[in-house]
């Protein structure tokens, strides 16, 4: 449906400027021949982008804009008075040959704002010589408050006197139940009976006479989305019983807390007295319920009705549910509050592959697993993984799979992707033949994370695998970090591993009396040990340091080796040895 009213004041109201202008003539070689046409915006009413019947009354400004190639481009613009039905604009037209294909857009502005609410463009054929023509061109509002799907008017229902006032406002709820920002949807108030009530362009509305009626808000962008309040006018108004708002939005995330109250006033918005007041049964829409629960704070008005949301084990969804409000002393009881809760899926933050570091043999095969976490550290799914090693060389992975294939010696970083932005990596290191492995990792990650305050457990070790045949009979190692970052705490033989290791400081001497005062500075500590009967094998832990992250950053666990010999044979390990560093981000 379309309206076009071809009213007269619009005509006048464009006389003035249109005798400015002359002949609206687009710019055209001399000889070019010229069209005469009529044109005019065409304002579709309801659906998605239509006004109301009674014309934009928020538009006085419109630029037209008139394409014929290869001729140039031209551009006109009109002023006119606020509410004009119907717009129209002779113009000549130039044309190259005795038929054109010519491109019209109007485009409509509120000269106050300078914000564009109305767009459209139409493709006309014209012929040289014929007599002008009327051309409409659609156009649809592209203002703000397109999103809105409902609308809710407070207070719903009023009792006035005579030259009484009250002002009516209005909540915008999106689709999905959400109320939108105050002031961002355009509405338009009116009244049904202005002979009992008007209504001005803010809501505020005067009573003028004894009667019933209604004053309705509607949409702007969407004529179709309106709300009503009943009016009643006399000269001792009864009780009416007013609530605002009616409609309430709460949102949450599964498995998170329950979001804060909200309150609704209750009031008497007509005359006398109003008691009696009491909550009825809630009724919930599809999906869930017994996720809402409402307390009155009195039962005489004004009071305050108390919404409490409880998220629990709600799935993500949208949920509705409708709270009644009654009292026998209104004729308008009951009174509903429509309320929408909205539980949305946790957001996958960060992800975390298991095991963080592994030391295997060629063709040995590992597979990982990821963790999800989302930002308040809660476990959420995660699926879609994809990995890739950076040396497939040393060991491949499945893309999808996550399992890990030892190729040879070596170490390859294996990365594990969740979207844009969330990865996690680990170390697989192999041990080929004729080569141990020395360790020195965080809490049994490569890649360690943690947050200030945490405590990082470092344990350095030895792997024998690929030199099985042989025992640890000595060793001198050196691990360094960042002391601005990480606080050495604690320095301890781990049982059944190397015992009787010389470090800095007696062992569980306690810091207070331990040299390695002075090396915490420069983030360094040195240790080693000999056993002339050695250790034997597949892992021989060496020593275990205790760390507090202290401040934002990251840090490597520098793991430096001096000597790595075999007890009995006396082979120099060092050579063929894979030396692993540990790193720690603190967040």
């Amino acid at each position: 449906m379309s309206v076009h009213v071809r009213a007269a004041r619009s005509t006048l109201a464009l006389a003035g400027v249109l005798w400015a202008l002359g002949c609206l003539d687009v710019a055209a070689p001399a000889s070019a021949r010229r069209v005469a046409l009529n044109v005019y915006p065409e304002f579709a009413v309801g659906g998605a982008g239509g006004v109301d019947a009674s014309g934009p009354s928020d538009v006085d400004s419109f630029v037209v804009h008139i394409s014929n190639p290869p001729l140039s481009d031209t551009t006109i613009s009109v002023r006119v008075d606020p509410g004009q039905d119907s717009i129209v604009i002779p113009v000549s037209v130039a044309t190259t040959l005795g038929t054109d294909t010519v491109t019209i857009s109007f485009e409509g502005y509120s000269s106050a704002s300078g914000m564009l609410l109305y767009s459209g463009s139409v493709t006309v054929t014209v012929v040289s010589g014929l007599t002008p023509t009327e051309t409409p061109v659609p156009v649809i509002y592209v203002g703000p408050g397109r999103g809105v799907h409902s609308l809710a008017i407070a207070p719903n229902a009023v009792a006035l006197q005579p030259n009484n006032t009250v002002q009516f406002s209005a909540t915008a709820l999106d689709t999905a139940g959400a109320p939108l920002p105050p002031d961002s949807v355009p509405v338009r108030y009116v009244s049904r009976d202005p002979s009992v009530v008007v209504v001005n362009g803010s809501g505020l509305a005067q009573a003028l006479a004894t009667g019933a009626t209604y004053v309705l808000v509607r949409s702007v962008a969407r004529s179709s989305i309106k709300d009503s309040a009943r009016v009643t006018v006399s000269t001792v108004p009864p009780p009416v019983l007013g609530l605002s708002p009616t409609t309430v939005g709460f949102t949450a995330t599964v498995g998170g807390g329950n979001p804060a109250d909200q309150t609704v006033t209750v009031s008497n918005t007509g005359g006398g007295s109003l008691g009696g007041l009491a909550v009825g049964a809630v009724s919930y829409g599809a999906g869930g319920s017994g996720w809402l629960s409402a307390s009155l704070s009195g039962a005489s008005a004004p009071a305050t009705l108390t919404l409490h949301v409880t998220t629990g084990a709600l799935a993500a969804g949208h949920y509705t549910a409708t709270v009644p409000v009654t009292t026998s002393a209104a004729g308008n009881s009951p009174q509903n509050v429509s309320v929408s809760f909205d539980v949305s899926g946790s957001v996958l933050a960060s992800i975390a592959v298991t095991p963080g570091d592994s030391i295997v043999r060629p063709g040995d095969a590992v597979t990982l697993t990821v963790t999800g976490k989302d930002g308040t550290g809660a476990t959420v799914p995660v699926s879609g993984v994809t990995f890739v090693s950076r040396a497939p060389s040393v060991a491949t992975v499945g893309g999808s799979s996550g399992t890990v294939t030892a190729v040879a010696g070596g170490t390859a970083v294996i990365v594990a992707q969740a979207g844009a932005g969330i990865a996690d990596s680990m170390v697989v290191t192999v041990a080929g033949d004729g080569s141990a492995v020395v360790s020195a990792v965080g809490d049994r990650r490569a890649f360690d994370g943690v947050r200030v305050g945490d405590t990082v457990h470092v344990r350095v070790a030895v792997d024998l695998r690929g030199v099985a045949s042989e025992k640890l009979g000595s060793y001198d190692a050196e691990v360094d970090w960042d002391p601005t970052l990480l606080t050495l705490t604690g320095v301890a033989e781990v049982p059944g591993g190397f015992s009787g290791a010389t470090i800095n400081c007696p062992l569980n001497s306690g810091l207070s009396n331990c040299s390695l005062l002075s090396n915490q500075a420069s983030g360094t500590v040195r240790f080693g040990g000999a056993d002339p009967n050695g250790l034997v094998g597949p892992r021989v832990a060496l020593l275990d340091l205790t760390f507090v992250a202290t401040k934002s950053g990251a840090s490597a666990l520098a793991l430096s080796m001096t000597d790595i010999s075999a007890a009995s044979t006396f082979t120099n390990l060092l050579p063929s040895a894979v030396v692993v560093s540990g790193h720690v981000r603190v967040q």
